[in-house]
């Protein structure tokens, strides 16, 4: 059982080790948190993750799961509150979403996004606001990005989730 107030991140089928070890890092900046690699997505125990994530990756409570589906599934079954991170017209921009205390952030895969089967679990899309002309952001960067969002609510006592 995860504490209350806890951010999870959901990494959809992460290509890049690397990113996933900076996930890990991001969601040690944030704890409480957790990380939920999926399906394709490398784990802690080899190289690449441990090296990029310092060390964090022994520190973060993770969890895999086949599909960012079930862990999507799970996190909402757990009364965590939904969110797809993810560049679409109907998206929300981060700086004007309404988080809950606790809460699941999905990054999907750096290059198909995040699975079909994740949207239909989730009514809420939040979008990054950029100003440059590709508006596409590493998604190690985003998740570290939509963290900083997160803690810096929880620090100035304006996240409307507490």
């Amino acid at each position: 059982m995860l504490p209350k107030g806890t951010t999870i991140f959901i990494l959809d089928g992460f290509r890049s080790a690397y990113n996933v070890g900076a996930v890990f890092r991001t969601a040690e900046a944030v704890f409480p948190s957790a990380v939920f690699p999926c399906g394709i997505s490398a784990l802690p125990g080899g190289r690449k993750v441990g090296r990029t994530s310092r060390g964090t990756h022994a520190i973060v409570p993770w969890r895999w799961f086949p599909t960012a589906s079930e862990a999507s599934r799970w996190a909402v079954d757990a009364g965590f509150g939904l969110f797809v991170v993810e560049n679409t017209r109907d998206a929300v921009p981060l700086d004007r979403a309404d988080f809950p205390e606790s809460c699941a952030l999905v990054f999907g895969n750096e290059a198909e996004g995040v699975s079909r089967g994740v949207w239909e679990l989730s009514p809420r899309v939040l979008v990054i606001p950029q100003a440059g002309e590709r508006k596409c952001v590493n998604v190690a960067s985003a998740s570290a990005i939509v963290g900083w969002e997160i803690l810096r609510r929880r620090l100035s006592g304006c996240n409307p989730g507490s």
